[in-house]
Protein backbone atom coordinates (compact mmCIF):
# COMPACT_ATOMS: atom_id res chain seq x y z
CA UNK A 1 0.00 0.00 0.00
CA UNK A 2 1.20 3.50 -0.87
CA UNK A 3 1.01 5.82 2.12
CA UNK A 4 -0.06 9.44 1.88
CA UNK A 5 2.96 10.59 3.86
CA UNK A 6 5.40 9.26 1.28
CA UNK A 7 4.03 9.31 -2.27
CA UNK A 8 7.43 9.11 -3.94
CA UNK A 9 7.32 10.68 -7.40
CA UNK A 10 9.72 10.49 -10.32
CA UNK A 11 9.44 13.17 -12.99
CA UNK A 12 11.08 11.70 -16.06
CA UNK A 13 12.61 14.47 -18.19
CA UNK A 14 14.16 14.25 -21.65
CA UNK A 15 16.47 16.68 -23.41
CA UNK A 16 18.87 16.78 -26.35
CA UNK A 17 20.95 19.93 -26.89
CA UNK A 18 17.88 22.13 -26.27
CA UNK A 19 18.61 24.21 -23.16
CA UNK A 20 16.01 26.87 -23.97
CA UNK A 21 13.18 24.31 -23.97
CA UNK A 22 14.65 22.50 -20.98
CA UNK A 23 14.74 25.72 -18.95
CA UNK A 24 11.00 26.22 -19.56
CA UNK A 25 10.33 22.76 -18.13
CA UNK A 26 12.70 23.20 -15.17
CA UNK A 27 11.09 26.53 -14.26
CA UNK A 28 7.65 24.95 -14.39
CA UNK A 29 8.77 22.02 -12.24
CA UNK A 30 10.42 24.30 -9.67
CA UNK A 31 7.11 26.16 -9.25
CA UNK A 32 5.21 23.02 -8.20
CA UNK A 33 3.86 23.22 -4.67
CA UNK A 34 4.14 19.87 -2.90
CA UNK A 35 2.88 19.46 0.68
CA UNK A 36 5.47 18.94 3.44
CA UNK A 37 6.76 15.39 3.60
CA UNK A 38 6.06 14.58 -0.04
CA UNK A 39 9.18 13.59 -1.95
CA UNK A 40 9.94 13.99 -5.66
CA UNK A 41 12.89 13.56 -7.96
CA UNK A 42 13.74 14.72 -11.46
CA UNK A 43 15.49 12.06 -13.52
CA UNK A 44 16.81 13.78 -16.65
CA UNK A 45 17.77 11.51 -19.56
CA UNK A 46 20.16 13.63 -21.61
CA UNK A 47 20.90 12.71 -25.22
CA UNK A 48 22.97 15.85 -25.85
CA UNK A 49 26.23 15.88 -27.74
CA UNK A 50 27.35 18.85 -25.63
CA UNK A 51 27.26 19.75 -21.93
CA UNK A 52 24.71 22.58 -22.30
CA UNK A 53 21.76 20.74 -20.74
CA UNK A 54 23.82 19.21 -17.95
CA UNK A 55 25.26 22.62 -17.04
CA UNK A 56 21.79 24.18 -17.08
CA UNK A 57 20.47 21.45 -14.80
CA UNK A 58 23.37 22.06 -12.43
CA UNK A 59 22.43 25.77 -12.23
CA UNK A 60 18.79 24.91 -11.50
CA UNK A 61 19.56 22.18 -8.99
CA UNK A 62 19.59 24.41 -5.86
CA UNK A 63 16.21 25.91 -6.71
CA UNK A 64 14.70 22.50 -7.45
CA UNK A 65 16.03 21.09 -4.19
CA UNK A 66 14.55 24.02 -2.25
CA UNK A 67 11.23 23.00 -3.80
CA UNK A 68 11.74 19.46 -2.46
CA UNK A 69 12.84 17.92 -5.75
CA UNK A 70 16.11 16.00 -5.90
CA UNK A 71 17.96 15.79 -9.21
CA UNK A 72 19.56 12.93 -11.10
CA UNK A 73 21.25 13.33 -14.49
CA UNK A 74 21.80 10.39 -16.85
CA UNK A 75 23.60 10.82 -20.21
CA UNK A 76 22.27 8.50 -22.89
CA UNK A 77 23.02 7.96 -26.61
CA UNK A 78 20.45 9.76 -28.81
CA UNK A 79 18.37 6.82 -30.05
CA UNK A 80 14.95 8.47 -29.96
CA UNK A 81 12.43 9.62 -27.38
CA UNK A 82 11.01 6.21 -26.53
CA UNK A 83 14.38 4.52 -26.15
CA UNK A 84 15.27 7.34 -23.75
CA UNK A 85 12.00 6.89 -21.87
CA UNK A 86 12.66 3.17 -21.47
CA UNK A 87 16.08 3.99 -20.07
CA UNK A 88 14.43 6.34 -17.60
CA UNK A 89 11.82 3.76 -16.61
CA UNK A 90 14.54 1.25 -15.79
CA UNK A 91 16.28 3.81 -13.53
CA UNK A 92 13.23 5.39 -11.93
CA UNK A 93 12.50 4.85 -8.25
CA UNK A 94 9.16 6.54 -7.76
CA UNK A 95 5.95 4.97 -6.57
CA UNK A 96 4.42 7.35 -9.15
CA UNK A 97 5.90 8.50 -12.43
CA UNK A 98 5.21 11.44 -14.73
CA UNK A 99 6.82 12.38 -18.08
CA UNK A 100 7.82 15.97 -18.86
CA UNK A 101 9.74 16.34 -22.12
CA UNK A 102 11.91 19.46 -22.46
CA UNK A 103 9.72 22.32 -23.64
CA UNK A 104 6.49 21.08 -22.08
CA UNK A 105 5.18 22.60 -18.85
CA UNK A 106 2.59 22.16 -16.15
CA UNK A 107 -0.71 23.99 -16.35
CA UNK A 108 -0.07 25.76 -13.03
CA UNK A 109 1.81 25.40 -9.75
CA UNK A 110 -0.67 22.85 -8.35
CA UNK A 111 -0.71 20.41 -11.29
CA UNK A 112 1.44 17.68 -9.75
CA UNK A 113 -0.28 18.01 -6.37
CA UNK A 114 -3.72 17.63 -7.95
CA UNK A 115 -2.69 14.54 -9.94
CA UNK A 116 -1.12 12.96 -6.86
CA UNK A 117 -4.10 13.72 -4.64
CA UNK A 118 -6.44 12.25 -7.25
CA UNK A 119 -4.33 9.08 -7.48
CA UNK A 120 -4.16 8.74 -3.69
CA UNK A 121 -7.91 9.29 -3.31
CA UNK A 122 -8.57 6.46 -5.78
CA UNK A 123 -6.07 4.30 -3.88
CA UNK A 124 -8.02 4.83 -0.66
CA UNK A 125 -11.34 4.09 -2.42
CA UNK A 126 -9.90 0.78 -3.60
CA UNK A 127 -8.67 -0.33 -0.22
CA UNK A 128 -5.01 0.48 -0.91
CA UNK A 129 -4.87 -0.79 -4.49
CA UNK A 130 -3.46 2.09 -6.58
CA UNK A 131 -4.77 2.80 -10.10
CA UNK A 132 -2.43 2.09 -13.00
CA UNK A 133 -2.65 5.78 -13.91
CA UNK A 134 -4.66 8.94 -13.62
CA UNK A 135 -4.78 11.67 -16.22
CA UNK A 136 -6.10 15.17 -16.73
CA UNK A 137 -6.58 17.70 -19.49
CA UNK A 138 -3.77 19.27 -21.49
CA UNK A 139 -3.50 22.74 -22.97
CA UNK A 140 -2.17 22.43 -26.53
CA UNK A 141 0.06 25.44 -27.25
CA UNK A 142 0.48 26.27 -30.96
CA UNK A 143 3.98 27.24 -32.12
CA UNK A 144 5.05 30.86 -31.71
CA UNK A 145 4.06 33.06 -34.62
CA UNK A 146 0.72 31.43 -35.34
CA UNK A 147 -2.59 33.15 -34.66
CA UNK A 148 -4.36 30.06 -33.28
CA UNK A 149 -5.31 30.16 -29.60
CA UNK A 150 -4.45 27.24 -27.27
CA UNK A 151 -7.11 24.60 -26.75
CA UNK A 152 -7.89 21.91 -24.18
CA UNK A 153 -7.85 18.18 -24.80
CA UNK A 154 -10.11 16.48 -23.84
CA UNK A 155 -12.39 19.38 -24.64
CA UNK A 156 -14.25 20.66 -21.54
CA UNK A 157 -17.55 19.57 -23.10
CA UNK A 158 -16.51 15.90 -23.06
CA UNK A 159 -18.60 13.92 -20.61
CA UNK A 160 -18.95 10.68 -22.53
CA UNK A 161 -15.28 9.94 -22.06
CA UNK A 162 -15.61 6.30 -23.12
CA UNK A 163 -16.82 7.52 -26.52
CA UNK A 164 -14.00 10.10 -26.77
CA UNK A 165 -11.37 7.46 -25.97
CA UNK A 166 -12.52 5.29 -28.88
CA UNK A 167 -11.26 8.00 -31.26
CA UNK A 168 -8.66 9.97 -29.31
CA UNK A 169 -5.95 9.48 -26.70
CA UNK A 170 -5.06 11.86 -23.85
CA UNK A 171 -1.85 13.84 -23.90
CA UNK A 172 1.06 11.72 -22.64
CA UNK A 173 2.31 14.54 -20.38
CA UNK A 174 -1.13 14.70 -18.71
CA UNK A 175 -0.64 11.20 -17.21
CA UNK A 176 0.56 10.21 -13.78
CA UNK A 177 1.48 6.52 -13.91
CA UNK A 178 1.75 4.12 -11.01
CA UNK A 179 5.48 3.38 -10.99
CA UNK A 180 5.40 -0.43 -11.04
CA UNK A 181 2.84 -0.38 -13.86
CA UNK A 182 5.00 2.00 -15.90
CA UNK A 183 8.16 -0.05 -15.37
CA UNK A 184 6.36 -3.23 -16.44
CA UNK A 185 5.01 -1.59 -19.62
CA UNK A 186 8.02 -0.23 -21.56
CA UNK A 187 7.48 1.62 -24.81
CA UNK A 188 7.74 -0.29 -28.09
CA UNK A 189 10.25 2.07 -29.66
CA UNK A 190 9.89 0.51 -33.12
CA UNK A 191 6.37 2.02 -33.33
CA UNK A 192 7.92 5.48 -33.67
CA UNK A 193 5.76 8.49 -32.87
CA UNK A 194 2.81 6.35 -31.74
CA UNK A 195 4.76 4.26 -29.20
CA UNK A 196 3.12 6.02 -26.24
CA UNK A 197 -0.41 5.10 -27.35
CA UNK A 198 -0.40 1.38 -26.42
CA UNK A 199 1.01 2.31 -22.99
CA UNK A 200 -1.65 4.95 -22.37
CA UNK A 201 -4.48 2.71 -23.55
CA UNK A 202 -3.26 -0.17 -21.37
CA UNK A 203 -3.05 2.16 -18.37
CA UNK A 204 -6.58 3.48 -18.92
CA UNK A 205 -7.99 -0.04 -19.23
CA UNK A 206 -6.19 -1.15 -16.08
CA UNK A 207 -7.09 2.00 -14.13
CA UNK A 208 -10.83 1.59 -14.54
CA UNK A 209 -13.47 4.13 -13.40
CA UNK A 210 -12.39 7.46 -12.00
CA UNK A 211 -8.98 7.81 -13.63
CA UNK A 212 -9.90 11.06 -15.42
CA UNK A 213 -9.29 14.30 -13.52
CA UNK A 214 -11.44 16.82 -15.37
CA UNK A 215 -8.91 19.66 -14.90
CA UNK A 216 -5.96 21.04 -16.91
CA UNK A 217 -2.64 19.67 -15.64
CA UNK A 218 -0.06 20.32 -18.39
CA UNK A 219 0.82 22.42 -21.42
CA UNK A 220 1.94 20.50 -24.50
CA UNK A 221 4.02 22.54 -26.96
CA UNK A 222 2.85 21.63 -30.47
CA UNK A 223 5.85 21.61 -32.76
CA UNK A 224 8.16 21.18 -29.77
CA UNK A 225 10.42 18.26 -28.89
CA UNK A 226 7.55 15.84 -28.26
CA UNK A 227 5.98 16.45 -31.67
CA UNK A 228 9.11 17.23 -33.66
CA UNK A 229 8.93 13.97 -35.56
CA UNK A 230 6.74 11.68 -37.63
CA UNK A 231 3.31 12.70 -38.91
CA UNK A 232 2.99 15.93 -36.91
CA UNK A 233 6.29 17.26 -38.25
CA UNK A 234 5.29 16.42 -41.82
CA UNK A 235 1.91 18.10 -41.45
CA UNK A 236 3.22 21.27 -39.84
CA UNK A 237 5.86 21.93 -42.49
CA UNK A 238 3.83 22.94 -45.61
CA UNK A 239 0.68 24.50 -44.08
CA UNK A 240 1.29 25.05 -40.37
CA UNK A 241 -1.51 27.57 -39.72
CA UNK A 242 -4.14 25.54 -41.58
CA UNK A 243 -3.08 22.29 -39.93
CA UNK A 244 -3.23 23.78 -36.44
CA UNK A 245 -6.65 25.33 -37.07
CA UNK A 246 -7.97 21.96 -38.24
CA UNK A 247 -6.57 20.28 -35.11
CA UNK A 248 -8.30 22.86 -32.92
CA UNK A 249 -11.57 22.40 -34.79
CA UNK A 250 -11.29 18.63 -34.42
CA UNK A 251 -10.86 18.98 -30.64
CA UNK A 252 -14.00 21.14 -30.42
CA UNK A 253 -15.98 18.82 -32.68
CA UNK A 254 -15.04 15.81 -30.54
CA UNK A 255 -16.09 17.76 -27.46
CA UNK A 256 -19.57 18.34 -28.87
CA UNK A 257 -19.81 14.76 -30.14
CA UNK A 258 -18.99 13.36 -26.70
CA UNK A 259 -20.98 15.81 -24.61
CA UNK A 260 -23.85 14.46 -22.57
CA UNK A 261 -25.23 13.94 -19.11
CA UNK A 262 -23.38 10.88 -17.92
CA UNK A 263 -22.29 11.26 -14.27
CA UNK A 264 -18.80 12.36 -13.36
CA UNK A 265 -16.97 12.09 -16.69
CA UNK A 266 -15.56 8.73 -15.64
CA UNK A 267 -13.64 6.25 -17.79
Amino acid sequence: MIGEADPRLTVLGLCRDNPRELEDSLASLAEQVLPPGWRAELLLIDGSATAVCRELLHRWQPRLERAGITVRHHPHPPRGIYDALNTGLARSRGAWLQVLTAGDRYADATSLERLLRHALALTRERGGDPPAAVFGQAWVDPPAGTQVQPWLTPDPAVVRLDRWLRRMVPCHQAFLFQGDFARSHPYEAHLGVTADRPVMRAAIRAAGPGAYLHQPVCRFRLGGVSSRQGVVKALLRPWPELTIRLMRLQAGWMGRLCAGRLPGARV
